[in-house]
């Protein structure tokens, strides 16, 4: 997103007037522009996470892998989240689906924030790639515009066109692990003559949403067999342990 389409967003979408979430009036001084219902009622991820994959874990849970991740191995290294999902579906769902590009800012910080003094171990900043047809149905990649803002938030390289999706794939949702990971194997590529983009670096993907890990685990397997030296991630929400959104 550049910054005079920013700038024209701002203009439509004033980032300080409602609440991404429930929509209620805000005004500047809101922190990522949510009103202070949801800011406190959203489970943010402040304490004991999954080590792995980033989820949220509950200050008593015994151990340091979720469920999942206990049992599964992933190809990318770490995880970060922000969020479990179901307390800010609403704001996933408007920036998917309603167009609202403008909650990428707001994203962005948080994300940024997330990662804090961990954005240093990073070389540059990937989005989850889009199939082309798809994209240009809805008119943006939502990992892209996350991305963009992120890398220039942290000061990362930003890398939009290294990973790219060779062939579409099925809704994710209500799908399990199984026909996840079948759903988007072979799905994606490094680009013809972008290997140098890749190897011996530090990659950061964003996502929006982290669920069993399919999509997230093929892209970091692409990257680290292309010669990537690691491969993390940074999502706005990760469900919750067991769910399957």
């Amino acid at each position: 997103m550049g910054a005079l389409t920013r700038k024209l967003l701002d203009l439509v979408f004033p980032p300080s007037i409602y609440c991404i979430s429930c929509g209620n009036l805000i005004d500047e001084t809101r922190v990522y522009s949510l009103c202070d219902k949801c800011a406190r009622e959203f489970k943010w991820a402040n304490g004991k996470t999954c080590e792995k994959c980033g989820r949220i874990l509950g200050d008593d849970y015994n151990g340091t892998l979720c469920g999942e991740c206990g049992q599964s191995a992933h190809a990318y290294e770490k995880g970060y989240a922000c969020l479990e999902y179901g307390s800010c579906r609403e704001v996933i769902h408007g920036f998917k689906y309603l167009g609202r590009m403008y909650y990428a800012e707001s994203i962005a910080q948080i994300m940024h924030d997330r990662l804090a003094e961990a954005a240093s171990e990073f070389d540059a900043v990937l989005p989850t790639p889009m199939y082309k047809p798809k994209e240009r149905k809805r008119g943006y990649n939502q990992a892209d515009l996350i991305g963009g803002l992120l890398a220039a938030k942290t000061g990362l390289d930003y890398d939009n066109d290294t990973l790219v999706r060779r062939r579409n794939t099925a809704p994710m949702s209500g799908l399990g692990k199984e026909a996840r990971e079948e759903n988007v194997r072979d799905a994606f590529a490094v680009a013809e003559g972008k290997a140098d983009a890749v190897r011996g670096k530090r990659l950061l993907i964003v996502d929006d949403i982290y669920t069993t890990g399919s999509t997230l685990d093929a892209c970091a397997k692409v990257l680290t067999d292309a010669g990537a030296k690691s491969v993390c991630f940074i999502v706005l929400a990760a469900g919750a342990s067991g769910a399957n959104v």
